[in-house]
């Protein structure tokens, strides 16, 4: 499981370039509303996912994924910061990696998106999160390895 701090649009189908297998990710639903564009990121790996309640769907759909080997990109913090700080993770990353048991990747974003501007994508080393740790020490951890990632600046 990839999982990243969350600053643009773009940041799913740039982070995916990173990786040299397919990746999967969480879009919130309102974007599969236009079905032309819902159909083009579904084609690229992403999946509805109802935000402000636990979702089922998504969670098996999420972990069908992770127990068949395959990547998940999630953004612990479930939506994009508006100012670029890291915000608490939400319970889903950490409840997903838990129950899989996989590997988490965690990635940093920096810099800003735009004309003569420089984005910065930092890879930390993988880890796991034991299934016993109490799920707020879980999203801890993981908001703690992402920021590792991030030049203290822009934490």
């Amino acid at each position: 499981m990839l999982v990243l701090n969350h600053k643009s649009g773009a940041d799913p189908p740039m982070a995916a370039i990173l990786v040299r297998r397919r990746v999967f990710f969480m879009t919130k639903i309102e974007l599969f509303r236009f079905r032309p564009f819902g159909w083009l990121i579904s084609s690229v790996g992403a999946f509805p996912v109802t935000r402000g309640r636990p979702d089922r769907k998504a969670i098996r759909q999420s972990l069908d994924i992770l127990n068949n080997g395959q990547v998940l990109m999630i953004f612990p913090e479930g939506h994009r910061s508006d100012s670029g700080d890291l915000q608490q993770a939400r319970r889903g990353a950490a409840f997903l990696a838990q129950k899989s048991g996989c590997q988490v990747l965690p990635i940093g974003i920096s810099g800003q998106y735009g004309f003569r501007k420089t984005i910065r994508y930092a890879m930390g080393e993988p880890f796991r999160i034991p299934p016993d740790m109490p799920r707020e020490a879980a999203q801890t951890l993981i908001m703690e390895r992402i920021a590792a990632q991030i030049p203290a600046s822009e934490r």
